[in-house]
């Protein structure tokens, strides 16, 4: 029982840096019997994104079936793989991989032999089951004909994505949301048709490099506009006079794209920004939040209520620290909780109800450091037992995890309370998405504690046609170069265009790219405000307003507050 309600400064022992425990925070805390935390917001997040593998894939065997597969773990990780058809099949049982609980042992470690015993999925996805031809994607489902796309769902005919729900042909796009068709290197938009290099943008038609634009149609290079038509640089024109400057810019050809991107670029700096994007919510802070109320420190995140630094949820409830997940309550330190309720510690344990410390584990209840288990009540490292057993044996667990806590590298303690030690995780950092959010060099993410991958999987030097070789426009490519290897003129990784992708470029005029998936996915993410807030003033002269933003203080950006900004809009 938590004995205190005050807001207290604590230090955080990983990194040292004080933070604040609010009233809130203690009353959720004593609500889910969990311990307050030990480590800072920020460190927390690092940690948990340390255990996430989103993109790095690599080329192995399945260890039943011994077919070919694609996987997240590389061999360095030790990890049993199974491919998708084999994990969800009965040719094997979770519970034949029980293990006796050590009291003369750390939890962690001992969690540690369980999880590289246990087979994990190679990718997490639904492919063959509720989606169709979409082998090559992670943290997706009910979806088809879907090709290297990480996080998404209830989507059809989309390449190159990250974090997109509902829509179809879309491509190298991210945290796309509701009806999008047709939408090529977007970021954040909802119900647009034929929307090309654009960010910010609502229910906006044909249209190409817009920025936070409202049902605007046939719109080139414009910023905070609502209901217009033949723009260009927020002027308004003729039909044939809009057709002829867009014409002017030979989009079809890549230095074409590359000109009017650089060009755009400059342009929206002139004009100022929101300093959130918060619609229809009450009493929220954060960034891309909507229809939601009570929710603190989140970040694309909607239907929500009561939650605290929350990132790339659908309608979570009463939780804190998440790291993507959908439909859940009540779960705490979690990634991709999705359908659960009570769910503490879990990576990837869908549709559970009490369970804590679990790996790949669904349709469960009652669960205690368990790994890979499916439809299954009162477990604990994977042994099953009676009611009465599993409740004293987890009493007798959390009294010695407090007892005899696990310490790290760093000499960090590790409690019942705390998520994963980082330096446990099958992924090296650089195979994570944390550097997306907290970016470390080699020695910089050893030094804290962190795995390293020196062996990423990537093909260089391959290449059968060179960046200065391939047309200029896209009405020039010829389907041989579906045979071709291509090489990234930025990191140098080979590359190849496949039959469906190259029939979308062909019909949203798209020039071939001359950059990979993964330099392509990392400009997105430079353009994106990171997940952290900073207490700033409005930027318009006289205003008086404060708020938090996304928007570091250092940045160029013209930042407003809301009612500074509606009256900027056009």
């Amino acid at each position: 029982m938590i004995m205190w309600m005050e807001i207290q400064i604590k230090k955080c022992q990983n990194c040292k840096s004080q933070f604040t425990i609010e009233a809130d925070d203690f009353g959720f805390y004593e609500k889910i019997h969990v311990p307050p935390p030990t480590f800072c917001p920020e460190c927390r997040s690092q940690r948990r994104l340390a255990w996430r593998n989103d993109t790095t894939l690599y080329n192995k065997t399945c260890d039943l079936c011994q077919k070919p597969i694609v996987t997240i773990y590389s061999k360095e990780s030790g990890i049993t793989v199974y491919c998708n058809k084999c994990w969800w099949g009965d040719n094997w049982d979770p519970i034949s991989y029980d293990q006796e609980y050590d009291f003369s042992r750390s939890f962690f470690e001992q969690f540690k032999e369980l999880v590289l015993k246990v087979p994990h999925i190679a990718l997490v996805n639904d492919d063959g089951i509720a989606s169709v031809n979409c082998e090559y994607t992670q943290d997706f489902a009910f979806s088809k004909n879907c090709y290297m796309d990480f996080i998404g769902w209830k989507v059809e005919n989309v390449m190159y994505t990250y974090y997109i729900s509902a829509g179809k042909d879309i491509m190298d796009s991210m945290n796309i949301r509701s009806k999008n068709e047709w939408i090529y290197e977007c970021i954040r938009g909802r119900n647009s048709y034929n929307i090309k290099y654009s960010q910010l943008c609502l229910a906006c038609i044909d249209s190409q490099f817009l920025y936070d634009c409202n049902s605007c149609s046939d719109c080139f290079m414009c910023v905070n506009l609502r209901n217009k038509k033949y723009n260009f640089k927020n002027e308004q024109y003729s039909k044939e006079e809009y057709e002829k400057i867009l014409e002017s810019y030979k989009l079809d050809t890549f230095s074409g794209v590359e000109t009017a991107q650089k060009e755009f670029d400059e342009f929206i700096k002139k004009y100022p920004r929101r300093y959130s994007t918060i619609f229809r919510s009450l009493n929220c802070s954060g960034d891309a939040i909507s229809d939601s109320k009570n929710i603190k420190d989140c970040f694309n995140v909607k239907k929500s209520e009561n939650c605290r630094w929350v990132c790339n949820a659908d309608a979570p409830k009463d939780s804190y620290d998440l790291t993507i997940g959908g439909e859940l309550s009540e779960c705490y330190e979690g990634i991709t909780s999705d359908h659960s309720s009570r769910n503490f510690f879990g990576i990837f344990s869908w549709k559970d109800q009490d369970v804590e410390y679990t790996q790949h584990c669904h349709s469960s209840q009652y669960l205690f450091g368990c790994a890979g288990i499916k439809n299954k009540k009162y477990c604990i490292f994977n042994k099953q037992y009676t009611k009465e057993e599993y409740e004293n044996l987890r009493t007798k667990i959390l009294e010695q995890m407090n007892s005899m806590p696990y310490k790290d590298k760093k000499g960090n303690v590790y409690k019942y309370g705390e998520f994963y030690p980082a330096e446990l995780s099958p992924f090296g950092y650089n195979e994570t998405v944390a550097p997306e959010h907290f970016p470390l060099k080699k020695e910089e993410a050893k030094q804290n504690g962190y795995n390293w991958q020196d062996n990423i999987q990537r093909t260089t030097g391959k290449e059968t046609l060179k960046p200065e070789n391939i047309p200029e426009s896209i009405d020039e490519v010829e389907e041989s170069i579906l045979n071709e290897v291509l090489v990234c003129i930025d990191c140098k990784r080979n590359y190849k265009i496949v039959p469906n992708e190259l029939i979308f470029y062909k019909k949203m005029k798209i020039p071939i790219p001359r950059r990979c998936f993964y330099c392509r996915h990392g400009a997105r993410l430079k353009k994106r405000n990171p997940y952290k807030l900073w207490h700033r003033k409005c930027m318009q002269d006289g205003c008086k307003n404060e708020f938090e933003t996304s928007y570091a203080p250092e940045r160029p950006e013209i930042v407003y507050c809301e009612k500074c900004y509606q009256a900027e809009v056009y």
